[in-house]
């Protein structure tokens, strides 16, 4: 894919000295995209619009950016399988409130020390949160989990799962 495909769905801000935060604004957030802006930006902060609504496969899988915020992104509908997996220093607060999807593998082995609260989740997959660590993951509606949806999970509290 081309540079100005990219371009016009990011926005940079910052300089060297201040390190470089860029805003993602585009519905579908991909693994592409995210390498694109690493090897040509190599940002110390992602954050997101509310006009993102999914974040792809393997996404964020293992990346080494500093800070991935999803404050402003309240309209994500889907996290796709290992969206988020071995994710570092993952801020979600409050983010997820929309998420009515989970797929397999979408946050195993993701540090946080965040809250995870996924109010519109019905069904939690297999490894969903395999080898995780979050402050505390909130699913008041999950009706199906998977077996081994929480295996290894290292959380200080775990509500209605």
């Amino acid at each position: 894919m081309s540079n100005i495909f990219y371009r016009k769905q990011y926005k940079k801000i910052g300089s060297m000295k201040s390190g470089i935060e860029i805003i993602i604004d585009t519905t579908n957030v991909t693994r592409e995209l995210i390498e694109y802006i690493s090897a040509i930006e190599r940002p110390r902060t992602i954050s997101f619009t509310d006009k993102v609504k999914v974040i792809d496969e393997n996404c964020f899988y293992h990346m080494n950016i500093d800070y991935i915020s999803f404050n402003s992104a309240i309209n994500i509908e889907q996290i796709r399988t290992g969206a988020f997996k071995k994710a570092r220093r993952l801020h979600c607060v409050d983010c997820f409130e929309n998420v009515k999807i989970l797929e397999e593998s979408a946050f195993e082995e993701t540090q946080s020390e965040d809250c995870l609260y996924l109010p519109n989740i019905k069904q939690i997959p297999a490894n969903c949160f395999k080898n995780a660590k979050f402050l505390s993951i909130i699913t008041p509606n999950a009706e199906q989990v998977a077996e081994s949806a929480f295996d290894g999970l290292q959380v200080e509290n775990l509500t209605n799962c």
